[in-house]
Parts: structure tokens; C-alpha cells; sequence
């Protein structure tokens, strides 16, 4: 698992870091292989109740206008953009919160580090929608595949027979295993 995709809240200069919650290694590992439902195992109670947790657990922080204006200012900083006055450059400020607000902070994140190693120019809304996709999926294909899983365990998983016989049945059957030895 990579620092991208992953939760547990930590401030550091009003950034907010996010983690995904932790599961067993077992867990972990199933999430990460590419299995159909119909190749899904069915999985126990408490499986699913990790998993249940897990998916709950799952759900990024939303970005606040200042994380996004201080995302935009770094990649301002390093890369060539055109010169434009203060009342132009916060109308486009609001236009890019108003279009970026929809994504989880992690993912944000993750494409503005991304956008600082390999854009030339400052980049457009849609080169940041386009960057943000692998990531975003990335994210969300891992939280499908354990939602999956609890459903396929609502549907499929049945407990263990409680008791195939009675006790007097047993006690009548041992009996007669005795008289005739």
C-alpha cells in the first residue's frame, strides 16, 4: 500500500495527511488482488465485519479552499503562467475550488505532487482531472472490492449446521455399537 491511499489523521502545517485504515495482511492481500465477484471467497463473520469497518473507515477528508489555494500557490510558484492582476487571479482561484472541491484531499494531494514533477506549465483544470483519475481509482478500487466482499457474504455465507443429531440419537447409536462389539 502506498502513502497515497492510505488513513490516519495527522496535522502537519495545516495539511491534513490521511491514511487508509489498516486491516490483517490476509485482508489487506485479498483487497488487492483482481478478482471477480464470482471469484470472491466468501468470507466469514468477522471478516466481514473488518471489511465493514474498513469501508466505513474509508471516506477521505474533503479539501477546505485554503488547502487548495496553498496547492495552486506551490505550483504557481515553480512553473511559467501569465501575468495577471489580483482580481484575475482570484477569479481564477475560484474558478479552480469551485471545480477541484469535489475531490477527496488524499487524491488532491497526490496529483499536485505528481503536477510539480512533470508539468511544464501551470496546468489546466482538465490536465488536473485527467491526472487525478489513476489515482482516484486506484483508491476506489479497493474499497469496491471490500464492499463486494460483504455482499457476497450477505448473499452466500451460512453458519455451520449447529448440531446434525440429537444427543439421545448419539447416545442410541453408541449404545448400539457396543452390544455389537
Amino acid at each position: 500500500m502506498n502513502a497515497v491511499t492510505s488513513i490516519n489523521p495527522q496535522t502537519t502545517k495545516s495539511v491534513t495527511q490521511w491514511r487508509e485504515p489498516s486491516l490483517p495482511a490476509k485482508l489487506n492481500d485479498l483487497l488487492d488482488q483482481r478478482l471477480t465477484l464470482a471469484d470472491m471467497p466468501v468470507i466469514g463473520p468477522k471478516s466481514a465485519a473488518a471489511f465493514r469497518e474498513y469501508v466505513a473507515d474509508c471516506v477521505p477528508p474533503s479539501p477546505r479552499i485554503d488547502q487548495v489555494e496553498n496547492m495552486l500557490g506551490k505550483l504557481s510558484i515553480v512553473m511559467p503562467k501569465a501575468q495577471a492582476s489580483e482580481a484575475e487571479a482570484s477569479k481564477r482561484l475560484d474558478i479552480y475550488w469551485q471545480a477541484l472541491r469535489s475531490h477527496a484531499l488524499p487524491d488532491l494531494q497526490a496529483v499536485f505532487a505528481v503536477l510539480l514533477r512533470t508539468c511544464k506549465f501551470f496546468p489546466s483544470i482538465a490536465e488536473i482531472e485527467y491526472a487525478i483519475k489513476p489515482i482516484r481509482a486506484k483508491r476506489m478500487a479497493r474499497v469496491n472490492r471490500a464492499e463486494m466482499l460483504v455482499m457476497k457474504h450477505e448473499r452466500e455465507w451460512s453458519p455451520a449446521p449447529a448440531e446434525l443429531a440429537d444427543q439421545r440419537d448419539v447416545a442410541a447409536l453408541l449404545d448400539g455399537i457396543g452390544k455389537a462389539a
